[in-house]
């Protein structure tokens, strides 16, 4: 049990590490830009998975398997919202690289 909840602490970890680097990316990027600040979405992202670790303990470790919905809920709203973000701040990487692979053919 205690494998499981340090497993799912990791991949809350490396979710969190990686929604912190998108932001501070997303930061300068819509100074530069001059795009609204949409990066303050992947705060709320991160403070939703931070809301998962303890519903984790109790789902992994305590055994109380009632707050899987609970899990799986703020789970889905995190990841949710920074696919949100990375849309207002990323989709133009599409146009760049699929706009140089039609003049490369």
């Amino acid at each position: 049990m205690i494998v499981e909840f340090g497993l799912f602490f990791l991949g809350i970890l490396g979710l969190l590490v990686f929604y912190t680097v998108l932001a501070r990316l997303s930061v300068r990027m819509g100074e530069g830009m001059g795009i609204s600040k949409y990066y303050i979405l992947y705060y709320f992202s991160i403070l939703a998975l931070i809301l998962t670790i303890p519903e984790g303990w109790s789902v992994h470790y305590a055994g109380n398997r009632d707050s899987g919905g609970t899990l799986f809920a703020l789970l889905i709203i995190g990841n949710a919202i920074a696919i949100a973000a990375s849309f207002k701040y990323w989709w133009w990487l599409k146009d760049e690289l699929l706009g140089k692979q039609e003049k490369e053919r």
